[in-house]
């Protein structure tokens, strides 16, 4: 521990050497990126990231951050998918919401974030809830015996002037954004980070879990440099406390995942629906079951009523298709997949309604 604090203090004494850290001059965002004492690029600054809550999603700011998503659907395995769709915020509760750690992943989109760099540690200074991690970048072996945490075992190493780190030993239950995406506890991350300019950090990371994933997933963005902005403190159970003990936020007291889909069971599952019968269908939504256990529809389509099977309920909250938008009357439609067992239902992809398509996998 305190050869920890010690890396820690040397890294914020040597936050002086980068020419674009210091907030009495205006640094050039297009010149050359700056170094360390020994050669290597310096990451340290001030990071606007582009605030990836669903790791799918492709898009670019106004402030030039960006990000390139997976497709969607992610290649679940049948546990993953049940990690997937059993996640439900208000009713179990998020980890996040009672200021337990982000882990990796989810720690990059919310409120700034600071690196501080040595030439042997990188330090993440996270805003949100103040977490930190320091990473050794010297090529060192995983730490033996560490119990495994939300950030896992972290460890850098140099290929010419990209920064790779691999964190192993998670506790598998971080998500990998606010919409809830799983990781495992045999997850393997690795982020890679390449400074081209003074201006610009390129992040690269592939999560290697085959509990969860049937291939390995990754995700690119890109952080822009704001020198003008600075860290403050973040008390995350000073806000959110009376919340949680009125119960306006639910306390998340650890998981209740379930090795099974208990949502969609083994009759509703993706696999009980034939994906090589695409249909595209166009009919009024005559019932919703908007909360149900699976949540439902009922579509008229050309005078033959279908159960349409939809997304969880947080699912389609967070991406806006709530209960005011899905109603009866609304004419929709659906790409969608028949049942190979039920007459008359399908399982739905995408649903659009008016110019708005939501994706529901």
């Amino acid at each position: 521990m305190k050869r920890l604090l010690l890396s820690i203090a040397i890294i914020a004494g040597l936050a002086g050497v980068s020419s674009g850290q210091t907030l009495k001059t205006k640094p050039d965002l297009k010149g050359p990126a700056p170094r360390l004492p020994n050669g290597k690029p310096d990451f340290s600054g001030m990071w606007a990231r582009p605030g990836t809550q669903d790791l799918t999603r492709t898009f670019t700011n106004a402030n030039g951050t960006s990000n390139k998503g997976e497709p969607n659907p992610l290649p679940f395995t049948t546990w993953g998918q049940a990690q997937w769709d059993n996640y439900d915020p208000v009713q179990k509760g998020d980890y996040a919401g009672s200021c337990m750690p982000f882990g990796w992943i989810r720690s990059f989109t919310p409120h700034p974030m600071q690196l501080l760099q040595n030439n042997e540690y990188l330090a993440f200074l996270f805003e949100q809830s103040t977490m930190f991690q320091a990473v050794n970048t010297e090529g060192m072996p995983h730490r033996n015996g560490w119990p495994p945490t939300w950030f896992g075992d972290s460890r850098g190493h140099w290929d010419g002037d990209t920064l790779v780190i691999e964190a192993t030993n998670f506790n598998g239950l971080a998500k990998l954004g606010t919409i809830g995406h799983p990781m495992s506890s045999q997850g393997k991350l690795t982020m890679s980070f390449k400074r081209p300019d003074m201006g610009h950090l390129e992040f690269k990371w592939v999560l290697d879990d085959p509990k969860t994933y049937t291939r390995p997933i990754s995700n690119e963005r890109v952080f822009v440099l704001t020198p003008n902005e600075e860290l403050m403190e973040y008390s995350c159970m000073e806000g959110n406390l009376q919340s949680l003990l009125d119960g306006v936020i639910t306390p998340w007291v650890g998981p209740k995942d379930s090795d099974t889909n208990l949502l969609y069971g083994t009759q509703h599952d993706w696999p009980t629906y034939d994906l090589t019968k695409e249909q595209k269908l166009t009919g009024v939504i005559k019932q919703v079951v908007y909360r149900g256990k699976p949540p439902v529809i009922k579509l008229e389509v050309e005078g033959k009523l279908l159960t349409v099977v939809m997304a969880p309920t947080p699912r389609m909250e967070f991406r806006d298709l709530s209960d005011q938008i899905l109603k009866p009357g609304v004419t929709a439609s659906v790409v969608a997949y028949p049942s190979k067992q039920i007459k008359d239902e399908v399982r739905a992809a995408t649903i659009t309604i008016g110019r708005t398509t939501t994706e529901l996998r």
